[in-house]
């Protein structure tokens, strides 16, 4: 099998330029070049103080267009009201009408735009079909990036797969839908993913989430392989202590992850966590963390994984090995950190996604193993 592994080493830093001791500005700006198989992006959500869901990607290219060199800038936005209802659009932005720059986050599609400078972040949706945004979030907290920020696949690590996040802030602004627009505030996330490969073809499946607890801050990217990597696991876990911003403790080796409990996903038709634990310890420190969904926020499954609705990319997937699904929840988690006789406990919500690409398979590790 070949291998994968966090670019974390002495070598790594110093080949790539990345400063092992804090995230520059030119980290967040444009990162991959316009080639084949390579897609950027720049991600927003938060929860609002009325309950409001809002999620912002800024896309350098559609999913289902990654096989070519040229970009096609196109960007999401999705409002989920307290009450469950989502609002959401897609929208498409011509090449000629796009800006994305090195050396700082400055991403311009047309009228909409995401630009910040690490602490300070304005993320614009100008309503096209009557769904829209104007956003500030400001960061709180150090990013957190997990080494290099780079996760690399093969035996010559020639594929790559990247990630940078900014884990904890406050936003203000207004969002635009049903015809209104809303003042709204509210605890925010942003982070940058940049990779030169599809993510279906090394990926097996991954749980993402944050979650902006009182005292600390939560980022989890927990990423298991396909076949081809032997289903290996790489368990990023990351945790902010919210009065100083530092990060206290960081995991990308070691993890348990125990299924509580499963349920069928009644769209994808494949079993999904409904309570997971993952256990990490190191250092003299053990960090405990349960999440519990409540609310599926957004669902697509390997007939619109593209985001419309195609049985022929269906079928060609099945054909690859693949059944490609993404849920996004709305959950409950608990943080349980020991270090010494010193326990400490915190809960709340906090949004995570899982993006299931293969098949079902023991191998991976999706079963209730408690």
């Amino acid at each position: 099998m070949e291998k994968v592994r966090v670019l974390d080493r002495p070598e790594d830093f110093k080949k790539l330029g990345i400063n092992p001791d804090v995230v520059e500005q030119w980290e967040d700006g444009r990162r991959r070049e316009q080639i084949p198989g390579a897609m950027e992006n720049w991600y927003f959500d938060a929860i609002m103080e009325d309950g409001t869901k809002v999620v912002v990607v800024f896309l350098t290219k559609h999913a289902d267009k990654r096989q070519f060199a040229t970009n096609s800038p196109n960007l999401r936005i999705q409002i989920t009201t307290p009450d469950g209802k989502l609002f959401e659009d897609a929208i498409t932005v011509p090449i000629e009408e796009s800006e994305v720059r090195k050396g700082e986050c400055h991403v311009q599609f047309g009228p909409h735009s995401f630009v910040g400078n690490l602490v300070d972040y304005d993320i614009k949706v100008k309503p096209v079909n009557g769904i829209g945004c104007d956003l500030h979030l400001t960061v709180l907290v150090k990013p957190f990036r997990p080494g290099t920020g780079y996760i690399a696949f093969g035996d010559d690590e020639a594929k790559e797969y990247t990630w940078l996040c900014f884990p904890r802030g406050s936003v203000t602004g207004n969002i635009i839908y049903n015809g209104k627009t809303q003042v709204v505030k509210g605890m925010a996330y942003h982070d940058h993913q940049f990779h030169n490969t599809d993510s279906m073809t090394t990926i097996h499946h991954w749980l993402w989430g944050r979650q902006s607890l009182e005292s600390f801050t939560v980022v989890i990217f927990d990423i298991v392989a396909n076949e081809k990597y032997d289903f290996k696991q790489i368990p990023i876990f990351g945790l902010i202590d919210n009065k100083t911003g530092d990060v206290i403790f960081k995991n990308t080796e070691n993890a348990k992850c125990e299924i509580k409990e499963l349920y069928l996903q009644e769209e994808s038709q494949k079993l999904h966590p409904k309570v997971v634990k993952f256990t990490y310890e190191h250092d003299g420190m053990k960090v405990e963390y349960t999440i519990k969904y409540k609310e599926e926020i957004e669902v697509r499954t390997s007939k619109d994984i593209f985001g419309k609705e195609d049985e022929e990319i269906k079928e060609k997937l099945s054909k690859s090995g693949l059944d490609p699904s993404y849920i996004r929840y709305y959950a409950d988690a608990e943080l349980v950190v020991t270090q010494g006789n010193e326990v400490k406990k915190e809960a709340g919500d906090m949004i995570y996604e899982y993006a299931y690409f293969g098949k079902p398979d023991e191998r991976a590790n999706i079963q209730v193993n408690s």
